[in-house]
């Protein structure tokens, strides 16, 4: 199989290890007897071991010739924090779990990402990165129908099964990519020079406002579907069910979204992609406030595919051309991410404690807030500092430090 095919099969594979309980969990901690409070302290823990981990694990992958056998490591990790996850009831042990997937799954992202630029190059990375989320979200969406049956029939642990058979075919997967087809100093980046990897993160002003941005993006993206799910089942539906069908229409939406963004990128840059799917958040966040039925449940997923599906895309694009030529371009995509993993870690949080006091309406209206806060970060800080909406002015953004 060709490198570039490799790619696609790998995202594919990836998609339904690296999801990992995902959506599913809040609906299994709360069908366990947890409170929200409890279970945004649990998802949160996912998300704090990635922020601790995410930049230095990039400064590494910029530095190792084997990034294959990290990712086969990474994705292994999930399966295990999942399969120990369904084994206990105590709070403090599925934490432990979580911890443990939280690092596996923070490496992931980056070390695709390197894979990917080191086979494509630079050139070819955007349009390839495209292609790669395309793949990412239709192996969601074939995972979550296949955990939702699952969970269905046998019970919601048994969510398990698809993550340790997904983490299977992704090392398979990736015993068929040839090691000499990754160039590692293209996957850098370049050459690096002497300035330390901290400096040339926190010299970059580009990256520093995207990181910002992004940090907003998943702080109201990140529990707007598990607690959507909570607030559904709480009325009497289906655990497994309803995450599994909320799951499988944002899936389905990223798919064709991931595509369209590397359309929507050559008129308006990739700046511009992120900026559409901050807006697309904020209306997403409303709406859910009131999808007390499918008939607004649906949409909301809609707009959640469309938001991520062209924020995956945006995001990697916009970090390789910031990056570009300095050398650490791994680490630049893991400082961004950081910021992810923060709203990761933020996002149960605030949502559990708003729900916890106000409802769950009210915690959905705070997370529409929140993005929409992101895009006026992005938009004013993008035109001060040279990122506009065509493609060619995107490309230009300079990596030296500012």
């Amino acid at each position: 199989m060709q490198p570039a095919m490799s790619l696609l099969a790998l995202n594919f594979a990836l998609a339904g290890a690296r999801e990992g309980f995902g959506p599913f969990l809040g609906v299994y901690l709360q069908q366990r007897g947890f409170d929200p409070a409890a279970t945004g302290f649990a998802m949160g823990l996912a998300g704090l071991a990635g922020l601790l981990a995410t930049t230095p694990v990039g400064a590494l992958i910029d530095r190792t010739a084997y990034k294959r056998a990290a990712l086969a490591m990474a994705v292994l990790g999930i399966a295990a924090g999942a399969v120990a996850l369904v084994s206990t009831d105590s709070l403090w042990l599925i934490g432990l779990s979580q911890l443990v997937i939280g690092v596996a799954d923070t490496s992931i992202a980056p070390l695709v990402a390197a894979v990917t630029l080191g086979i494509v190059g630079r050139e070819a990375y955007g349009a390839q990165v495209s292609r790669n989320e395309a793949l990412n979200h239709a192996g969601n969406a074939a995972n979550a129908a296949l955990s939702g049956v699952l969970g269905y029939a046998l019970g919601l642990g048994y969510v398990s099964i698809a993550i340790v058979v997904m983490a299977v075919a992704s090392c398979g997967v990736l015993l068929g990519i040839d090691k000499g087809s990754i160039d590692h100093g293209t996957a850098r980046g370049g050459e690096q020079d002497e300035r330390s990897t901290a400096s040339v993160l926190f010299g970059t002003k580009p990256l520093l406002v995207l990181a910002g941005t992004v940090f907003a993006y998943q702080t109201a993206n990140g529990a707007m579907l598990p607690f959507l799910a909570q607030a559904r089942t709480a009325g009497g539906a289906d655990p497994s069910l309803t995450t599994g069908v909320m799951t499988v229409v944002s899936q389905a939406t990223m798919v064709g979204a991931a595509l369209l963004a590397a359309r929507v990128a050559r008129g308006r840059g990739h700046a511009g992609v992120l900026s559409i799917a901050l807006g697309l958040v904020v209306i997403r966040g409303i709406l859910a406030a009131f999808a007390t039925s499918w008939w607004l449940v649906v949409p909301v997923q809609v707009l959640e595919g469309l938001a991520m599906g062209m924020g995956g895309v945006a995001i990697p694009a916009l970090v390789a051309k910031i990056m570009d030529g300095t050398g650490h371009a791994t680490a630049g995509l893991s400082g961004v991410m950081t910021a992810y993993g923060a709203g990761a870690t933020v996002s149960p949080l605030l949502a559990g404690l708003v729900a916890q006091y106000l409802g769950f309406a009210a915690s959905f209206v705070a997370l529409a807030a929140v993005a929409a806060g992101g895009l006026v970060v992005w938009m004013f800080g993008r035109r001060a500092l040279g990122m506009h909406g065509s493609t060619s002015q995107t490309d230009g953004v300079s990596a030296e430090p500012a």
